[in-house]
């Protein structure tokens, strides 16, 4: 065994960061270290700030303000940052790609029927200016915009107006054109709209479907509706940066900043199973479809059948609603169930996932799966767990 190391774990316990510390715990027994942890007392955090005669041997830490980032630029110990609070931190970093996230949800609403979208996101905030950034992109390229309401970070223990705050949430939502597809930069935010919209009698996800960000259970799942959000990998997130750490501490010189974390997926919950299309035919063969997209003989002519309208009529209405035909959709669709039962279902067969995500045969599914993500099923399942 080698000697003992203090590591400093300087950000807040609980939710997604749990995670985080899992990939932590697997990549040193992986490799057979002596970390030992260091973390807060009765408070549930510690900084960097409460760091600074520490004589310890590496620091995880989220540094959020600019004052952390000074004080982590002056530490003679090695720091590895996991926050995107701040831009051009002056030390190495590992951090999720907040703009792929901005992306999956735009899709997601997008995929869904909505025209009128919005992000609900904080002042200041370079993840919440890189969420929003993704987010408006995807937009963009089907010819849509968004609006924004930007609410000062909390970071700072600052007594607030919370009331008042809710308050002017409730009367912006209010204004916006219905139906709304709301992106929220956190759980936390989708909640607190998700509260705004009761409050102000607005149906969700009738008239407000919401997706937030970090698909947190405690926030997500036990809340009604439940909430849709964007999975981050925070397991490989914290497998990383425990191995730049390890770096760092062995005297290697490592990049400033890896190659951003990508998010595992959109976990769908009742705050958007709804479709924003005003035709009831359409309507109802996006919920015929949904129902038995995982059934490999399921095809546009089942629909066609079930709806009693054309193959001509459904390719109009698909691209005019939706900016794609009936296939391109029911492949996009089927390809996202398979990536998330490769991710819930670590120990099932290639060839079960793909029976179970309506491919005819593992090939088939491998060959789709190259053809959209440049990776093999099997390759996606060990890059999203290590």
């Amino acid at each position: 065994m080698t000697q003992p190391q203090d590591i400093a774990l300087a950000f807040p316990r609980g939710g997604h960061l749990e995670l985080l510390i899992e990939g932590v715990l697997s990549y040193v027994n992986e490799k057979e270290l002596n970390w030992c942890y260091i973390t807060a007392l009765e408070s549930h955090v510690i900084s960097v700030l409460d760091l600074v005669s520490w004589p310890g041997d590496g620091i995880l830490a989220a540094i959020n303000t600019e004052e952390e980032a000074a004080c982590a630029k002056a530490s003679k110990v090695p720091i590895v940052n996991i926050s995107s609070a701040l831009p051009d931190l002056p030390v190495p970093s590992c951090i999720i790609d907040n703009a792929a996230m901005g992306v999956l949800a735009a899709d997601h609403l997008i995929s869904k029927g909505f025209r009128s979208f919005a992000y609900y996101g904080l002042a200041d905030v370079e993840y919440s200016r890189q969420r929003q950034q993704g987010f408006n992109d995807k937009l963009e390229t089907a010819d849509f915009s968004s609006d924004e309401f930007l609410s000062p970070p909390t970071y700072a223990h600052e007594a607030s107006d919370w009331m008042s705050h809710n308050h002017e949430l409730a009367q912006w939502l209010e204004a916006l054109p219905k139906p709304l597809g709301l992106f929220a930069v956190s759980d936390y935010r989708a909640r607190q709209a998700l509260d705004a919209c009761n409050n102000s009698g607005l149906r969700v996800p009738e008239e407000v479907a919401i997706v937030g960000t970090g698909n947190e259970d405690l926030v997500c799942g036990h809340v009604r509706p439940t909430l849709t959000s964007v999975a981050r990998n925070n397991f490989l997130q914290g497998y990383r940066s425990a191995e730049l750490l390890d770096q760092l501490m062995q005297g290697v010189e490592v990049p400033d900043e890896l190659l951003p974390i990508p998010p595992l997926e959109i976990v769908e919950r009742d705050s958007t199973r709804t479709f924003a299309v005003s035709d009831a035919r359409l309507r109802d063969s996006l919920e015929y479809l949904h129902e038995h997209l995982h059934e490999p003989l399921f095809s546009i002519d089942d629909i066609t059948r079930q709806a009693s309208v054309s193959r001509r009529w459904l390719e109009y209405a698909f691209r005019d609603a939706l900016g794609e035909t009936p296939y391109q959709y029911l492949r996009r669709q089927r390809l996202a169930r398979a990536k998330r039962l490769l991710v819930e279902e670590p120990k099932t067969k290639i060839y079960k996932i793909a029976q179970s995500s309506g491919f005819s045969s593992a090939k088939q599914l491998a060959m789709t799966f190259q053809q959209d993500f440049g990776m093999s099923p099997r390759e996606y399942r060990r890059v999203t767990k290590n």
